[in-house]
């Protein structure tokens, strides 16, 4: 879901977490897609902290774009819920 190594929300570039955007047990599917993206260490775990507003928001991008490139029907076989 990026290119650049840079905070997806800030667009810093040092003190860098990788996000997977879906965790659990769609993490690895997560890494195999690209559904992921680099964080601000703060903002990162903020996240993993309860941000569900941010989450939210992180999931619906990254469905999206998957779904620009894939279609709905692939995110649906690869992720087994829409978050948008």
């Amino acid at each position: 879901m990026q290119e650049d190594k840079e905070c997806f929300i800030t667009g810093t570039t040092v003190n860098l977490d990788k996000h997977h955007i879906y965790h659990g047990p769609r993490r690895k599917a997560a890494e195999e897609w690209g559904c992921w993206v680099w964080l601000e260490h703060g903002i990162h775990m903020g996240l993993h902290q309860g941000n569900v507003d941010l989450d939210e928001q992180l999931k619906a991008a990254c469905q999206e774009e998957f779904e620009a490139r894939y279609g709905h029907e692939k995110f649906m076989e690869v992720f087994g819920k829409s978050y948008i």
